[in-house]
């Protein structure tokens, strides 16, 4: 039974990294730091599912001002993801979370700088239809207010 109940979870999570394979494009605002103005980008992103696993590379920009490469691998191992993102200033990131209905609930953990590292959140939803979203969010690093930082609207083109 418990082998089963494994099969079934693997098959779950190649299923749901299926609906976010695919060709995208998207628009939506980021800021390059919680305390910066928000800028409109337009995207692109190839996505490829590969049974637990889904790599994501692309690229944003916001007129000739921004442009930067942006991308995850990301492994399903059970009910927990764990993996990697490109996109910030920062450097490389390690991601870790689970996926909760439709939306990959992820933490983002920056390189340390100076002995201590930043934490961010990353919410990859699927939203049917062919469209799919991508939220970053941190604290303030004056008022500790939380920020979304990106967000992002895909539709597959």
């Amino acid at each position: 039974m418990a082998s089963l109940t494994g099969s079934s979870a693997i098959a779950d999570e190649s299923d749901f990294l299926q609906t976010l394979s695919g060709n995208w494009q998207g628009t939506g605002q980021v800021r390059l730091k919680p305390d910066a103005q928000p800028m409109h980008v337009s995207c692109t992103l190839d996505s490829r599912a590969d049974g637990e696993e889904i790599s994501m590379q692309g690229a944003c920009r916001a007129n000739v001002v921004f442009s930067r490469r942006i991308g995850a691998d990301l492994q399903a191992q059970g009910a927990r993801y764990t993996g990697s993102y490109v996109g910030s200033i920062r450097g490389p990131a390690t991601l870790s979370g689970s996926r909760n209905g439709g939306t990959l609930d992820l933490r983002i953990r920056w390189p340390a700088r100076n002995d201590t590292g930043r934490t961010a959140r990353m919410q990859v939803a699927s939203l049917g239809s062919g469209r799919m979203r991508l939220v970053t969010s941190e604290s303030h690093p004056r008022s500790g207010e939380r920020i979304v930082t990106a967000r992002i609207e895909f539709s597959r083109k």
